[in-house]
C-alpha cells in the first residue's frame, strides 16, 4: 500500500505559498519549495503539475480563503472594506500573493470569478435601489473598493518615504482612513453634483 501523501501535499502547499508570496511566480524556486517541505521536487510536479499550475491552485486557495472569512453584503459594503483591511494584515502573504497574480497572470481563476460574481451582483442590485452609487460600473466599484484597501501596500516607495511626515504612522490610523475612504467613495454623487 503506497504512504498516505495528504501530509506531504500540506508541506508542500505551505512551502508554496511561502515562496510564492516573498517571490512571485517568476522569482519561486521550485528546488527551494521542495527543500523547505522536506519533499523532493518530483513529488511537485506528481501532486500539482508545473510551478504555473501550483502557483494558480496556491493563489486560487488563498483568495477562495479570503473570501470566505469575511462577509459581504450591500449594506455591509463599508464593513467589508475594514474586514478585508484586517483579514490581510492578518494574512500578508495574501495580498502579497494578489499583488502578484495581478503582475504575473494574466488570466482569470474561475473560483475566484463566481465569488466576485456574487459580490458584484450584490453590488449593482445596490445600485440599481439608490443604495450605491450608480455611476461607476459594479465590477469597477469593487475593484475600487480593493485598490483603496490595497493603496498603501501598491503605493511607491518614494511615496511611502513621506509616511512619517504627512500619514499615519499606525495600523488603526491607516484602516480608519480605508474605511471612510471607501464610504466616500460609495455615496450616491449629491443632486447638482
Amino acid at each position: 500500500m503506497p504512504p498516505d501523501a495528504t501530509e506531504t501535499k500540506r508541506r508542500l502547499r505551505e512551502a508554496a505559498v511561502a515562496e510564492f508570496a516573498a517571490h512571485g511566480l517568476a522569482g519561486a524556486r521550485i528546488d527551494r519549495i521542495a527543500e523547505s517541505a522536506a519533499a523532493n521536487k518530483r513529488s511537485i510536479y506528481m501532486h500539482f503539475g508545473s510551478k504555473e499550475e501550483l502557483f494558480d491552485k496556491v493563489v486560487g486557495d488563498a483568495f477562495l480563503e479570503l473570501a470566505a472569512s469575511i462577509p459581504f453584503t450591500e449594506k455591509h459594503l463599508i464593513g467589508y472594506a475594514g474586514d478585508l483591511f484586517d483579514r490581510l494584515e492578518k494574512w500578508p502573504h495574501i495580498r502579497r500573493l494578489y499583488l502578484w497574480a495581478g503582475l504575473e497572470r494574466e488570466q482569470s481563476f474561475e473560483p475566484e470569478v463566481a465569488g466576485y460574481r456574487a459580490r458584484v451582483v450584490a453590488i449593482a442590485a445596490a445600485q440599481k435601489a439608490g443604495k450605491l452609487r450608480a455611476d461607476i460600473p459594479p465590477a469597477e466599484l469593487m475593484a475600487m473598493v480593493i485598490g483603496v484597501v490595497i493603496s498603501w501596500d501598491s503605493a511607491a516607495w518614494s511615496l511611502k518615504a513621506l509616511q512619517p511626515e504627512f500619514g499615519f504612522d499606525d495600523v488603526a490610523g491607516r484602516r480608519a482612513a480605508v474605511v471612510s475612504a471607501v464610504a466616500g467613495l460609495l455615496q450616491p454623487p449629491r443632486s447638482g453634483s
